[in-house]
């Protein structure tokens, strides 16, 4: 099962709402590298089918994300839905974003992310088979040979996430989505790259050996006091901005 299988796989109730949903839904598997500029998306049918929706939901979600700019249609053969590549916010908007919050919602971001991402790692590292840990490995390296922040930001989230599909949980998977993500949006956007690149590695690589190594408690471990590093990068950073009142 794919990454992008396991995100959609929830089943979803149809109503007035639901198109608005699913182009989120697919907004967030872009924004998180699960789909990447110039992707083609599966056909309607099937698509429709792994989001548990219908044809007509479906379409209406992708009219809204055509309006958007997020995908394009190309007719006749070889044509369908494919990803385009989306502007992406400045470093200044997103320092902003992170001084208006308080250090208590992003210490319960954190909290939450832990003990997602950290609980589908305990899982992982009792249910992975060798092929899992293979993938894995070329994760990470798709993180290291990564040469901007937003690469970075896009690898390393696809990197947690690979961890809920190996833990073959589908709810876990769609919570590490939204919550890595929102996690991830941040931190890699404002900057710290020298220093947390280096450790982001070691993380990784620390994580694929107690995975290989079936040591679950370790792998949540080190998930958990990946995260907290981060928040506590976050805080700090949101501390010195609110002091020196910039954006």
């Amino acid at each position: 099962m794919s990454s992008f299988a396991a995100y959609l796989r929830l089943d979803s109730t149809e109503g007035p709402g639901l198109p608005h949903n699913v182009a989120r839904q697919l907004e967030t598997a872009i924004a998180v590298g699960l789909l990447s500029h110039g992707d083609r998306l599966p056909p309607e049918s099937e698509l429709a089918a792994e989001m548990g929706v219908s044809t007509g939901t479906l379409r209406q979600a992708l009219e809204t994300l055509r309006q958007r700019g997020a995908i394009e249609t190309r007719r006749g053969r070889g044509g369908g839905s494919f990803v385009r590549d989306t502007a992406k916010p400045p470093p200044a908007t997103v320092l902003n974003q992170l001084r208006e919050r308080s250090a208590d919602s992003l210490r319960d971001l954190g909290d939450a992310c832990a003990a997602v991402v950290g609980g589908a790692a305990h899982l992982a590292a009792q249910r992975a088979v060798r092929d899992d840990v293979e993938r894995l490995r070329r994760l990470a390296d798709h993180f290291s040979s990564a040469e901007t922040a937003d690469e970075r930001r896009r690898a390393d989230s696809r990197f947690h996430i690979e961890i809920g599909v190996i833990a073959h949980s589908a709810r876990l998977t769609q919570a590490i989505v939204h919550l890595h993500d929102e996690l991830a949006s941040l931190f890699w956007m404002v900057g710290g790259e020298a220093e947390h690149h280096p450790v982001t590695e070691s993380a990784h690589n620390a994580l694929i050996a107690a995975v290989g190594s079936v040591d679950a408690d370790t792998a949540r471990a080190v998930v958990m006091q990946n995260v907290e590093s981060r928040v506590q990068h976050l805080i700090d950073l949101h501390l010195d901005l609110a002091v020196r009142g910039e954006p």
